[in-house]
């Protein structure tokens, strides 16, 4: 009896060990916001608007951005944020009169995404001596409002 009690005792132990988990960035349904600006992402300069952002099904550090007459995928990788994010917002680094889509953190989430420099960015850093960052807001989309898009 004490051999079966111990058995489910550390069953349970290991169930519950497996089902603890750092809350890590995923776009499950997507999140959308809207910029006021145009801004480049990846090689692709998108205009002022509303854009949905979300996670390719095969590959979680392939995101794809939708908008208007717009579809754009890019490269990220993940990153940690200084501290937790209390709300969801996407992140712009502003070089000159330019944008390029920078980073997106996901309210309560322990890593975020942080797109890949690409050539056009890498250019705009060395022409401007530094950038300044814009912070939009985003939402994430629930899974019955993505099941209406």
């Amino acid at each position: 009896m004490t051999s079966l009690i111990r058995s489910i005792g550390i069953a349970a132990g290991i169930l519950v060990l497996a089902g603890v988990q750092n809350a890590s960035a995923q776009i499950e349904n997507g999140l959308d916001f809207t910029t006021s600006f145009p801004f480049t992402v990846g090689s692709t300069t998108v205009p002022a608007g509303s854009y949905v952002v979300r996670q390719d099904d095969d590959n979680p550090d392939l995101l794809q951005l939708t908008g208007k007459g717009v579809a754009v995928f890019f490269e990220t990788n993940k990153a940690q944020p200084r501290e937790t994010p209390s709300k969801t917002e996407v992140v712009f680094s502003r070089y000159g009169d330019g944008y390029v889509l920078k980073d997106i953190w996901v309210e309560g989430s322990d890593s975020g995404f942080e797109s890949v420099a690409s050539e056009g960015e890498r250019h705009l850093a060395k022409k401007y001596a530094s950038a300044t960052e814009e912070r939009v807001g985003a939402r994430k989309i629930t899974a019955s409002a993505s099941n209406r898009r």
